[in-house]
C-alpha cells in the first residue's frame, strides 16, 4: 500500500497530500544543534521518518506541504539536528516561495508556533536557498528574533556546510538539472498528459488510447531530456520532430489514415503542451511568460556596500566576490540569470533592480510584494529612467 502511494505522489507532485501535523522527536537532538528549515507533504513525511531511523534530530511538522522534507533529512546522517517544516501549500520549495506560499509569514509562524524556541538555547535557522525569493532574512530577524542563513541547493551539500560553519562553494549555490531530476520532470509531466490522452481516445476510438498514452510519456521523456539542448526555433523543431516520429512508427506499424491523423494530431498537441512553459517549470532558464522578458538585473555600485547576500542566493552563481581593493560586488555573469529575483528580495540596500534596455526599472518593493503565477508571470510597475527605485 506504501509502495502504491509513493508512485501516485510521484506522479501527481503537484496535487497537495497534507499529512497530520506536530512535532517528532528522532533521535537525541540537545538544545545547541543546528535549526533547518524546510516545507511537509505526506510522502516527505513518511520518507523523513525513514530516512532518520537511528539518527539523532528531531522533526518539527508545522503544516507543510513540498517534496523536500525528506531530501533534507536523507542527507543528515550522522548529524544532530532540528528540522522545522513550515507550510508551502503543498508545493515544493522554489516554487512556493516564487509563487507566496512559502514566504517570511509562514516561516515566522512556524518558528513561533512549533515549539522549537524552548528546545534550544540559539536563535539561528538555516533556510532552504530556494526559498530567498520569497523568505526575506531580515523580516524574520526583525519579526521573531531568529537570525536566518540560506543553506545550499541541494540537500546532499548538507553535511559539507555545516561543518564548513555555514560556508558554502560555488557547487553548493547553483542549481543543477541532472539526469534524474530530468526524468522525475518527466513523470511528472507525462503520467498526467499520458491520463488525459488515453481517456480522451477511450471516448472516441479505445484501440488508440493505449498507444496515444504511450506517446505522451516518450514526448515528456524526450522534452525534458533534449529540449533546452536544441537550437532555436527550438519548440518548432521538438514539436515537428515529435510529429515525424509518431507518423513513422503508425506508418511502420500499418495504420490507417485515420491513425496516421491522431497521431499527428496528438503529437502536435503534445509538443506544444509540454514546451509551453518548458522555462519557468525548470531551474535552468527563466519563465516563458515572464511580463516583457527584456528586463534584466542591474547593479547599483554606489548603492553596494558589500554584503554579498546577493552572491549567497543566486541560484545561478550570477555572481562573484572582487579579489582587488574595491570590494564591491560584482553581476559577472549576467547571461545566466533566469530573473527569479532572489538578489533583489534579499538585498538590504536596494542595491539590485530589474531595468530594460530602455531604461525603466521594476522598484525592489514590487519584486518583494508580487509574486510570480503559474505562468510566470508578475505584475509590473516601471520607475521611469532616473526616477528613484
Amino acid at each position: 500500500m506504501s509502495s502504491v502511494r509513493d508512485a501516485l505522489q510521484m506522479a501527481f507532485r503537484l496535487v497537495p497530500w497534507p499529512t497530520e501535523t506536530g512535532v517528532r522527536a528522532i533521535g537525541n537532538p540537545d538544545e545547541w544543534s543546528p535549526v533547518l528549515v524546510t516545507g511537509n507533504y505526506d510522502l516527505s513525511v513518511r520518507r523523513v521518518v525513514a530516512a532518520l531511523e537511528g539518527l539523532d534530530a528531531w522533526l518539527v511538522v508545522a503544516a507543510l506541504e513540498g517534496l523536500d522534507a525528506w531530501l533534507v533529512v536523507a542527507a543528515l546522517e550522522g548529524l544532530d539536528a532540528w528540522l522545522v517544516v513550515a507550510p508551502s501549500s503543498g508545493i515544493n520549495v522554489w516554487c512556493a516561495a516564487s509563487g507566496g506560499h512559502f514566504g517570511t509569514s509562514q516561516v515566522v509562524t512556524a518558528l513561533k508556533t512549533s515549539g522549537i524556541a524552548e528546545r534550544v538555547r540559539h536563535r539561528r535557522a538555516i533556510l532552504p536557498q530556494l526559498a530567498a525569493t520569497g523568505v526575506r532574512a531580515r523580516d524574520v530577524m526583525r519579526r521573531c528574533g531568529w537570525r536566518t542563513r540560506f543553506g545550499p541547493v541541494r540537500a546532499e551539500d548538507l553535511p559539507a556546510y555545516l561543518d564548513a560553519d555555514g560556508k558554502k562553494t560555488d557547487a553548493m549555490r547553483c542549481v543543477s538539472f541532472d539526469a534524474r531530476e530530468r526524468l522525475e520532470m518527466a513523470v511528472m509531466s507525462g503520467v498526467p498528459a499520458a491520463l488525459l490522452a488515453a481517456g480522451l481516445a477511450a471516448l472516441v476510438h479505445p484501440p488508440f488510447a493505449l498507444p496515444l498514452a504511450g506517446l505522451a510519456l516518450i514526448a515528456a521523456i524526450a522534452c525534458y531530456g533534449v529540449y533546452d539542448r536544441l537550437p532555436q526555433p527550438r519548440r518548432a523543431l521538438f514539436t515537428a520532430g515529435l510529429a515525424a516520429s509518431a507518423l513513422a512508427i503508425t506508418a511502420f506499424s500499418g495504420g490507417g489514415t485515420a491513425a496516421l491523423l491522431t497521431a499527428a494530431s496528438a503529437a502536435v498537441l503534445l509538443g506544444a503542451g509540454l514546451t509551453f512553459d518548458y522555462s519557468g517549470s525548470t531551474p535552468i532558464e527563466g519563465g516563458s511568460h515572464f511580463e516583457e522578458r527584456a528586463w534584466h538585473v542591474v547593479l547599483d555600485k554606489e548603492r553596494c556596500e558589500s554584503l554579498y547576500t546577493c552572491w549567497e542566493v543566486c541560484p545561478e552563481a550570477c555572481f562573484e566576490k572582487p579579489t582587488g581593493e574595491d570590494r564591491r560586488i560584482e553581476l559577472a555573469r549576467e547571461d545566466r540569470c533566469v530573473r527569479c529575483g532572489a538578489c533583489i528580495v534579499q538585498c538590504a540596500l536596494d542595491a539590485l533592480a530589474f531595468q530594460n534596455d530602455a531604461g525603466d526599472r521594476v522598484p525592489p518593493a514590487t519584486i518583494r510584494r508580487y509574486k510570480l503565477n503559474l505562468l510566470g508571470q508578475r505584475k509590473i510597475e516601471r520607475t521611469s529612467p532616473g526616477a528613484p527605485a
